[in-house]
């Protein structure tokens, strides 16, 4: 094991007051419970926001091949497209985040090391 990931077990010990042997266990466990990373809708959104970024670059690239031809306008007159660009970029983050960390948490309880704030939501729930 890599001295980082010694350190996270060792951080997941202390996060969760369990030995490293029952970190490990129920990771181990867990990770076959709670099935892939991605469900079948993750995926389909991935597979839609990697069509998203596609589009972003493009639209790089057009901005950026009109700046070698010379044919750059005003930096004040593209900022509606970097504006634009800027909220899908960060709409994709946003989507991304949720996915992953949604299956961590899904990861954490079916491993029955869930954070302070997941079990207090949980039980108030």
């Amino acid at each position: 094991m890599s001295d980082a990931d010694e350190a996270r077990l060792q951080a997941a010990v202390v996060l969760f007051g369990v030995p490293k042997a029952e970190v490990v266990r129920r990771l181990i466990r867990a990770s076959v419970q709670a099935g892939p990373a991605l469900s079948a809708d993750n995926t389909r959104t991935v597979i839609e926001l990697a069509q998203q970024v596609r589009m972003v670059g493009r639209n790089l690239s057009q901005v950026l091949r009109a700046i070698h031809r010379g044919q750059a306008v005003r930096i004040e007159d593209t900022e509606p497209v970097w504006r634009g660009l800027h909220e899908v970029v960060a709409a994709i983050n946003d989507e991304l985040t949720e996915i992953t960390v949604a299956y961590g948490s899904k990861l954490r309880r079916q491993a029955g090391l869930s954070l302070p704030a997941e079990v207090t939501t949980e039980d108030a729930g």
